[in-house]
């Protein structure tokens, strides 16, 4: 099973090295990790927990230049991703 704790390890290698297929790992991984929650609430509450973690994590490591715009690529993308469950959302 693929846990929030992968997803953000693999975020991070992604932030800190810029390699495009570790980027592709880390999203087929939050992927399966969305995939085994119960319902879309569940998913959304993930990814703000998603979201949270990896900026406290890149806040302690002080990340800059490209690792920065990584890392604020990354949570433009999970905040798209949010928005598109949260939508769905009865």
């Amino acid at each position: 099973m693929t846990t929030r704790t992968e997803c953000l390890d693999l975020l991070l290698e992604f932030v800190q090295s810029g390699k495009v297929e570790q980027a592709a790992t880390a999203a087929g991984t939050i992927l399966a990790y969305l995939a085994s929650l119960p319902d879309l609430q569940a998913q959304v509450l993930a990814l703000d927990d998603l979201q949270g973690e990896l900026a406290e994590r890149c806040a302690s490591l002080a990340i800059s230049d490209e690792a920065e715009d990584r890392h604020i690529a990354i949570e433009d993308v999970i905040g798209q991703a949010r928005g598109t469950l949260k939508a769905q959302t009865p």
